[in-house]
């Protein structure tokens, strides 16, 4: 009686053929991990694009003298009211120094807190009490000046 072959010699199935067989038998499976991958991906994909951006410029308040009374008041006076805004700022940043600050090797103003002006030595800067000040000099404002102004700031 002859014998089926089939059980004799066992064909070999390569590395690409095992995982082919492995792909068919678990195609169910494959299919349910991949479409909660793609629900995971696009939902947080759908929330990144609908999470309101952050503020560039928080509002601080750091002490009474930028309250609500003074800036009512200086708008009684005449006075606008981003002239006390910037009184109060002056004041955090250093009333001795200035509002402005640049560099005696350039032509180029900043805000005190902008990138730039704290790679500015110390023995090299130039400090002024206004933006209109600063541009009697010369100078121009940098690329970032209207991005990192204080809020309520009026040229």
């Amino acid at each position: 009686m002859a014998m089926s072959t089939d059980n004799q010699n066992p064909v070999q199935l390569s590395w690409y053929g095992r995982i082919g067989d492995w792909v068919k038998k678990n195609q169910g499976d494959i299919a349910l991990v991949a479409g909660f991958i793609l629900v995971a991906l696009i939902s947080f994909g759908v929330g990144y694009l609908t999470a309101p951006g952050a503020a560039k410029n928080p509002l601080i308040i750091e002490g009474p003298q930028a309250g609500i009374s003074e800036q009512v008041t200086s708008e009684q006076v005449g006075e606008p009211a981003s002239a006390s805004i910037l009184d109060s700022t002056a004041k955090r940043v250093g009333s001795e120094k200035g509002l402005i600050v640049a560099s005696k090797n350039s032509k180029i103003y900043h805000w005190p807190w902008c990138a730039a002006a704290k790679n500015i030595k110390q023995e090299n800067e130039v400090w002024f009490k206004s933006e209109a000040e600063a541009q009697e000099t010369g100078r121009t404002r940098c690329a970032d000046f209207e991005k990192m102004a204080p809020a309520g700031y009026i040229k």
